[in-house]
């Protein structure tokens, strides 16, 4: 997208109207947000920073596991009740542009460089969703899609509708493993303390914590707390996530952010996501993030059919 020369107002066709809106959900929801009120449902949440300054994930997380005594040993009758579907933490997220992140200089000029990008053509010039990546850690705290929760004594799962991430908290004592490196979701450990999930983890890949924000390395851990809230001031119960970031690479300092989940009032069923046959997201010959629309050539419809080899002699 170019800044268009004419005087004349522009008159915006059905395909970009489409497009724009395929690309930039998250952004138009946030504008919306910000233009007309937050409604009480979808007020950020605010941080709550850690009971000290810690130099590292690791220390922060121990000392809250030596806070909690070794943590509650629950059963499957003392856990919380997370159960149900939750809608996506974007529109709670403490984040804003532009961020209060303590951003090392390489960090700070790569985000200065979206923001360039989203003033001046109105999005961000390139997205890795596009190549069917997963949002990964620590932008799955914020993708906006459902989450979906399954606690047991010795794991939690926390599962997102999109790309199927499934991140597995152990919470029986183990230590980190790590023997497969840096992975989309990286490896998490954590503990009860109460009702209070205390998340710790490590070994993630060099991503970002959502289109148009900052990116993080690979060196990021993340220490959370999550807890279900009642909801007080007209707000609704919701799962509030309270988490730092440390990051040696892209930070000078811990991050201190914030989201939460409300439970849907309405009925969803989270399907397994089919990227690489159904996505039409592509990268342009421009290197531009677009969307291929309904009628253009390359567009993928939806299919029953799994992939063949052309010169399969009979169709099952």
């Amino acid at each position: 997208m170019t800044p268009h020369q004419s005087q004349e107002p522009r008159v915006q066709s059905r395909k970009d109207r489409l497009r724009t809106s395929a690309l930039a959900v998250a952004g138009s929801c946030l504008f919306f947000l910000g233009a007309f009120g937050t409604p009480a449902f979808a007020q950020p949440e605010a941080v709550v920073p850690p009971p000290a300054m810690f130099r590292s994930a690791e220390e922060h997380y121990k000392a809250l596991l030596a806070r909690a005594n070794g943590g509650t040993k629950h059963t499957v009758t003392t856990l919380p009740d997370w159960s149900g579907i939750w809608q996506s933490g974007i529109t709670t997220m403490s984040m804003r542009h532009p961020v209060d992140a303590p951003l090392s200089p390489e960090y700070k000029a790569r985000y200065e460089e979206k923001q360039r990008q989203e003033r001046e053509i109105g999005e961000v010039y390139y997205d890795r969703l596009t190549h069917c990546e997963p949002s990964a850690y620590p932008r799955w705290l914020v993708e906006p899609y459902h989450k979906e929760f399954s606690l047991a004594p010795r794991q939690a799962w926390l599962m997102q509708e999109f790309m199927n991430e499934t991140r597995r908290v152990y919470t029986d004592g183990r230590p980190h493993a790590t023997p497969d490196g840096n992975t989309w979701l990286g490896d998490s450990i954590g503990f009860w303390d109460g009702d209070k999930l205390v998340v710790w983890t490590t070994a993630v890949k060099a991503a970002d914590y959502l289109r148009g924000y900052p990116d993080n390395s690979g060196a990021l851990e993340g220490v959370e707390l999550w807890q279900r809230v009642n909801g007080t001031g007209g707000r609704p119960d919701r799962i509030v996530v309270q988490a730092t970031m440390y990051d040696p690479v892209g930070l000078t300092a811990p991050w201190n952010v914030a989201m939460s989940y409300v439970k849907a009032d309405y009925e969803h069923r989270i399907r397994f996501w089919d990227c690489a046959l159904s996505s039409n997201d592509v990268r342009s010959s421009d290197g531009r993030t677009t969307s291929i629309l309904p009628g253009e050539e390359g567009f993928k419809a939806p299919q029953t059919e799994v992939t063949r080899p052309l010169d399969s002699p009979t169709k099952r």
